[in-house]
């Protein structure tokens, strides 16, 4: 019906999406809204992410990420800006699953929460963010540094981690640095290793 009544249809689905009585039935009516094509149909998912029962906004956060389209990324943020921990959580492992390196950097630049940040940092990792991470380690503090390194092994950046070896004076980071290429293991990471160790 939602193809062909979808005027009605849309509010009645809008109205079960936010009943937080009966929370399967709005699961299932943000997964037939999420799947339309219909901007109505979006933009109620859109507003479930953010005002609906919890279990349910993370229902439509991860069906933007699926569903959404071009406009998902934009679309994550706005729900990111007015959401609870769980919430933003989610989203940020939505931008990760859709490689939204730029939103990424984002949140992890403007983030306070260091659990937030730290898990924007590690999901820019996954999300194949190298070349940010990169960047982002020059003007980081020391506590976000160790994500970041972290970060960049997720995202198996030998080159990137052994140019920190090379550079970074602190002793704590540089020990980090050294675990995650013995981790790593590949053969540059095992010729680096060989090297300095001599």
């Amino acid at each position: 019906l939602i193809h062909t009544d979808a005027a009605k249809v849309i509010p009645m689905l809008r109205h079960i999406a936010l009943e937080p009585a009966n929370l399967a039935a709005a699961r299932r009516a943000v997964f037939v809204l999420a799947q339309s094509r219909n901007p109505a149909a979006h933009t109620t998912v859109v507003d479930v992410a953010k005002i609906g029962p919890e279990p349910v906004r993370l229902v439509a956060v991860r069906e933007l990420a699926r569903f959404g389209g071009a406009k998902a990324s934009e679309d994550l943020l706005q729900v990111y800006s007015s959401g609870n921990l769980p919430v933003k959580q989610q989203v940020i492992v939505a931008l990760g699953d859709r490689a939204e390196t730029a939103a990424l950097v984002k949140i992890a630049q403007s983030e306070h929460d260091r659990r937030i940040r730290d898990g924007a940092i590690i999901a820019l990792g996954r999300a194949g963010g190298t070349r940010q991470l990169r960047v982002m380690y020059r003007d980081s503090p020391i506590e976000a540094r160790h994500t970041i390194i972290r970060g960049l092994f997720s995202a198996r950046d030998e080159e990137g981690l052994i140019r920190i070896a090379s550079e970074e004076a602190n002793t704590e980071l540089r020990r980090e640095v050294l675990t995650r290429l013995r981790l790593l293991g590949t053969p540059g990471a095992k010729a680096y290793l060989e090297k300095v160790s001599k």
